[in-house]
């Protein structure tokens, strides 16, 4: 993907030529992406759908790869601190099961003390 900050010289479009439809598809057809400005004011960007699904995916991989490399880190700082530990990456549904099992370990104590 090109640099997402790099837009050609005529990759412009103003709010008043927004209202005509024609001059916007044609520039998003021509661009894909566009500096949308009010006078000399950049107010926003315009993506075309097809520019819009390349940026999601790029996000995606980004937070994949930054999810990796958080998860080596975690895995040396672990191995550094204790050897015998093991590395598990977390998610929602791993929490759920730790905190289930916490709460049954937690009434099997207090049941333990109540007898």
């Amino acid at each position: 993907m090109a640099s997402l900050d790099q837009f050609p010289l005529d990759a412009e479009i103003s709010l008043s030529e927004v209202r005509s439809e024609q001059t916007l598809t044609d520039r998003l057809q021509a661009h894909h992406r566009l500096r949308l400005r009010r006078r000399n004011e950049l107010v926003g960007v315009l993506l075309d759908r097809d520019a819009w699904t390349a940026l999601v995916r790029y996000v995606d991989r980004l937070e994949a790869e930054s999810g990796l490399r958080e998860d080596e880190a975690a895995r040396l700082l672990i191995a550094e601190r204790e050897p015998r530990a093991t590395f598990e990456p977390g998610s929602s549904d791993r929490a759920a099961e730790i905190f289930d099992e916490a709460d049954r370990e937690y009434e099997r104590l207090r049941e333990g003390r109540s007898q």
